[in-house]
């Protein structure tokens, strides 16, 4: 596959820093990318090589790596992603977290794919990177302020107003554990902790500009699938209501499946007039006053918001997506329409993940309810669902780690095992990740997110599209190879579909391709065969869609093995929540519905059985690692006495 050194597509470089010595070195990417790719497939390869066993996330010798997309920098349908991976604090596993990212294509332009930050720093620093010039910079006058108070010092101090930054906020500063890392000011690096991890190395920033181009091997065959593909986006059935709203307009869909957050899950749906009230289309088409968009980016779901009167009278902000709606405002109960704007922006400027917010603060509030917690707990304060203002100022609290906000900044699986008095039921998570996703009557959506290697999340392989208005139910069988994706709450087929899901998702990183804009949540978007026509042509390196399956199982297998390293996690990790498992959906159009766990467990041995994986202990064997070129990760499993 690979016969040349002369790379197209690809920077060529990787960056390494090394912020204990400030050593900086240059190595070639050439050896990862036949059988990792790029991005997070190389990513998970560099850590899974380099991080002893006793590595714990916080610890110096912890590495965080920054990835773009093979194709980020060129004109390839919505590629504009980038991704930042390292052993996690959330789960103690496999940690890899994405955005839409101008930094990213910068990086490239430098003549960098990636770059692998080692060590800590001995005082605050950030990172600047501008073509052959890197420098590690004094960030003693950053540490404090907010991402946003960064991106503005950074450009002032640079006289560039155009300059584009990652960095961390207070919660990464005070190693909250759902930290993130922001883009700018609005695009998160969400769940994982990834902003902790930077937080831990002292490293409040980084910051790119590039004066190089990125090259494609086959102009005219890239050129011809680039325009095809995008015409036939453009064109699909609801890709405009995905230009006017983003997720957001999946709402209606979500209600009708029992997909909404309401209470901390205690309920799937909303009621009927808190549907009305929170209508985020109408906020939108209030409050919208222009568009946003990342370079490359096919559907341009962003929304930039002045919000001229409310309690929120001032608000400048970029729009949220439907995960705020769900984890913050149906989750909590709030009824204020522009909640979910506000608390997304505050969410950003103090650098903490949404889902990590809504899950700690909506296992508190259920616990109030329920009189397992206290005022004496709460620093005074009631936790009450709907309660605005309180949800803000938890999550300052959060973030600086003050009061009662130091226990929920540990999230609610840690924060509900210190606690303990029963709290544990109500805490909502897999793998020690907050989770913000119903799982209940939605059962690929279900297994995708239970089995994900990162924890909880429904990235990496749930069955998005059961949530998607309008499917169309022929092409969804050809896509997916199976029927059912309009009625979620079946079992058959689920298993192969999850497979095909976790594919998608894992090629769509390594290139930089935008999940929300392949066959994740349409049919009628880019596929792996569309994939396979975009890589060829830009780096000239032929595969087949059968190829990017292989390699997308190299990485999921890795990180499964990975997660094998660093943590206990075996099958029992792969279930649902006890809520979940045990109660039925109380309200909505499928009261009643109640997991059946038999089904369940079939449909995880099915699962399994696809993916050459042990029914028992969910273990890799040694046969599959092998035709995957994994013999030495077979060797590692066996001496640690999980190879089956």
């Amino acid at each position: 596959m690979i016969g040349t050194e002369k790379l197209f597509s690809y920077a060529g470089n990787i960056l390494r820093i090394n912020l204990s010595n400030r050593k900086i070195s240059v190595e070639p990417i050439l050896p990862y990318v036949k059988d990792w790719m790029g991005a997070s497939g190389i990513a998970v390869k560099i850590l899974y090589d380099e991080l002893k066993d006793w590595v714990t996330p916080y610890d110096p010798a912890n590495k965080l790596i920054f990835s773009s997309g093979v194709l980020l920098g060129t004109p390839a349908p919505s590629a504009c992603k980038m991704t930042v991976n390292t052993l996690g604090p959330m789960t103690g596993g496999w940690a890899s977290s994405c955005s839409d990212s101008y930094v990213g294509g910068e990086l490239k332009r430098s003549g960098y794919d990636a770059v692998i930050i080692e060590g800590k720093a001995h005082e605050p620093v950030y990172i600047y990177i501008c073509d052959g010039e890197i420098r590690i910079c004094d960030a003693s006058g950053l540490w404090g302020k907010t991402t946003w108070e960064t991106l503005d010092c950074l450009r002032e101090e640079s006289g560039d107003p155009n300059l584009h930054a990652l960095s961390i906020g207070p919660a990464g500063e005070n190693l909250v554990r759902g930290a993130c890392i922001i883009q700018d000011r609005n695009r998160a690096f969400g769940r994982c902790g990834t902003g902790a991890v930077m937080g831990s190395k002292n490293l409040k920033a980084i910051v790119a500009k590039g004066s190089g181009a990125v090259k494609v091997a086959k102009p005219g065959e890239f050129f011809e699938s680039t325009l095809r593909i995008r015409s036939r986006i453009e064109s699909a059935r609801n890709s405009d209501k995905f230009h006017k709203y983003g997720t957001l307009y999946v709402l209606e869909r979500k209600q009708e499946i029992c997909g909404l957050n309401y209470k901390n899950f205690q309920e799937c749906a909303i009621p009927e007039d808190m549907m009305e009230s929170i209508d985020p289309v109408k906020t939108i088409e209030k409050s919208e006053i222009a568009r946003q968009s990342f370079p490359g980016c096919t559907l341009g779901c962003g929304r930039k918001m002045h919000f001229k009167e409310g309690p929120y009278e001032g608000l400048r902000t970029e729009a949220c997506q439907f995960e705020a709606l769900n984890t913050l405002q149906t989750r909590l109960a709030v009824r204020e329409p522009s909640f979910m704007f506000k608390a997304n922006s505050f969410c950003n400027q103090m650098g903490l993940d949404v889902d990590a917010a809504g899950g700690a603060i909506g296992w508190a509030m259920e616990c109030y309810q329920r009189k397992i917690i206290t005022e004496k707990d709460t620093d005074g304060g009631a936790l009450n669902w709907g309660d605005a203002t309180l949800t803000l100022e938890l999550i300052r609290k959060i973030s600086y780690r003050e009061g009662f906000g130091a226990l929920l900044a540990e999230g609610c699986y840690r924060a509900s095992s210190i606690l303990g008095r029963g709290s544990e039921y109500y805490a909502m998570h897999i793998k020690g990740q907050d989770l913000y996703e119903p799982c209940r009557g939605s059962n690929g959506w279900l297994l995708g997110t239970a089995t994900s290697t990162r924890g909880g999340t429904h990235t990496t392989g749930a069955l998005v599209i059961e949530s998607a208005p309008d499917l169309d139910r022929e092409k969804a069988r050809k896509v997916y190879g199976a029927e059912g994706l309009d009625r979620p709450w079946e079992y058959e087929d689920k298993p192969s579909m999850v497979t095909y899901m976790e594919a998608v998702s894992r090629i769509a990183n390594t290139l930089g391709i935008c999940l929300y804009s392949t066959t994740c949540l349409n049919v009628d978007w880019t596929d792996l065969a569309d994939m396979t026509e975009l890589y060829s042509a830009a780096t000239g390196f032929y595969v087949t869609v059968e190829d990017l399956k292989t390699i997308a199982m190299r990485q999921l297998n890795l990180e499964k093995a990975f997660n094998l390293r660093f943590t206990k996690f075996d099958r029992k990790d792969d279930m649902p929540t006890p809520r979940d498992q045990r109660e039925p959906i109380p309200t909505g159009n499928l009261k009643g519905w109640k997991l059946d766990i038999e089904k369940y467990n079939k449909m995880l041995d099915e699962y399994y059985d696809l993916h050459g994986w042990d029914r028992e202990t969910s273990y890799p064997k040694r046969d599959t690692l092998i035709s995957l070129g994994l013999q030495d990760v077979a060797s590692d499993l066996e001496k640690l006495g999980k190879l089956r």
